[in-house]
């Protein structure tokens, strides 16, 4: 009898062993690692320090690095840092556990929903058996790819906030798609996710939530839709005052969770409305912060609404936003496939992301060109939702970015829509011409 002599033949069992790899190489890296912030994430340092103040039961708003802001953007990493910091994991060793293993859930997520998809979808399952090889390429890099993987081992946020997203999606994609009726297990999972998401990174929560309305009030008609967007509501308030509540003196939220005097729907509403009128100018600064210090910092391009000392007043708003959207093709471009091999790099790692970025503008041309040849995409239903979050996703981070190495990392977040799109063309039969064409080709 021969030991291990075993073919994977299923869909599933190929699937099961890519995951089982992947927990075996985290498992791997993360003895490997070193003992000391990795000089490609020197934030997780920050990030172990603070699940270490955490779990010292510390006040956060006495936190020295941030303050309370720290904490609550990223209670998400923090506080299941802090509990494995508890029992006895060093700071940076519980920041990158539990990052790693945000990033296997992430997997084990994507696994789940490709095979109940298969088994419910017979085009899909047609697609994955007749481009096997295809499909498993396609999801091994979204477990491998270097980058995307790297994030996932490292003690930043990466992993979580791309886990809460996908989860949000997923259950929107289940209920919507499927049971197309409201449960309270569904409802609770829906909210608790877009709470998370917020919890992670409070401008991608923001992200997702408006993705999710635009495409549930496009299709407002269907009754599933109008269930929805309550839930949807309800998740995107309470991850609202989640993000600008104050904090306990034990690490922990209040019991209130708000920061307004009356704690009252109107006050939250008010911080809501203040929220979206200034989020055009905290990304302008944010843009201008970032570049301070930064090898690679990405040049603001200039707006003709910039410079307005001649007529004695500040921009206004609207000038802002004006220019937001001005230098919203060049900084999504640059968001997307900078840096550029020999015109940006300024390091090792720098060249690194370069060569990666070769893949990410192949994957676009191809993508383009398939849509130009077939005029068509498949699923298109299941994948709206991504793709409108794909575009409001790329257009923020374009404007919010000030350098390329942070604007690198971030761009991990959509590599799953990237790849849905591959899969979309690919899979897409080509639309027949109409008879006019037909005929004018026969003349």
């Amino acid at each position: 009898m021969k030991l291990f002599n075993f073919k994977l033949k299923t869909l599933k069992s190929k699937l099961y062993a890519i995951v089982f790899a992947s927990f075996i190489v985290r498992v791997v890296a993360f003895f490997a690692l070193p003992n000391t912030p990795s000089t490609l994430g020197p934030d997780e340092g920050t990030y172990g320090r603070a699940a270490n103040w955490v779990a010292l039961s510390k006040p956060v708003t006495d936190f020295p690095e941030y303050g309370a802001g720290l904490y609550i953007s990223g209670r998400s990493l923090l506080l299941p840092a802090a509990l494995l910091n508890k029992i006895g994991f060093s700071p940076l060793d519980s920041v990158r556990l539990t990052a790693s293993l945000y990033g296997l859930l992430t997997l084990c997520l994507v696994t789940a929903l490709i095979l109940h998809t298969a088994s419910r979808n017979i085009n899909f399952a047609q697609f994955a058996e007749r481009f096997s090889r295809l499909f498993l390429t396609l999801y091994l890099t979204f477990t491998f790819l270097p980058s995307h993987f790297i994030w996932s081992l490292l003690g930043l946020r990466e992993s979580a906030i791309e886990f809460w997203t996908l989860c949000t999606f997923t259950s929107l994609y289940w209920l919507f798609h499927f049971h197309k009726k409201i449960s309270l297990k569904s409802s609770i999972l829906l909210v608790a996710s877009i709470v998370l998401a917020f919890s992670s990174r409070a401008q991608v929560g923001w992200v997702v939530v408006i993705a999710i309305l635009i495409f549930l009030l496009i299709n407002i008609r269907k009754r599933i839709a109008v269930t929805l967007i309550p839930l949807v509501l309800v998740g995107f308030v309470l991850g609202f005052i989640g993000t600008t509540g104050t904090t306990g003196t034990t690490g922990t939220t209040g019991t209130t969770g708000t920061t307004g005097t009356t704690g009252t729907v109107a006050s939250t509403g008010e911080k809501i409305i203040d929220s979206l009128t200034i989020a055009g100018e905290i990304a302008t600064y944010k843009h201008q912060v970032n570049q301070l210090d930064a090898a690679s910092a990405i040049a603001t391009q200039s707006c003709p609404r910039d410079g307005l000392a001649y007529t004695n007043r500040p921009p206004s708003s609207l000038d802002t936003y004006f220019c937001i959207a001005w230098r919203a093709p060049y900084m999504t471009a640059t968001f997307l496939f900078r840096p550029l091999i020999f015109i940006d790099t300024t390091s090792t790692s720098s060249l690194f992301a370069a060569i990666e970025n070769i893949a990410w503008l192949g994957a676009f041309v191809f993508i383009v060109v398939m849509l130009i040849k077939k005029r068509r995409l498949a699923f298109i239903g299941p994948l709206a939702p991504s793709l409108i979050f794909f575009m409001l996703y790329c257009v923020g981070a374009g404007s919010y970015e000030g350098n390329m190495g942070t604007a690198f990392r971030h761009k991990s977040l959509i590599l799953w829509v990237i790849l849905l799109l591959l899969t979309s063309v690919i899979a897409a039969e080509k639309r027949p011409k109409s008879r006019n064409e037909s005929t004018q080709k026969g003349v």
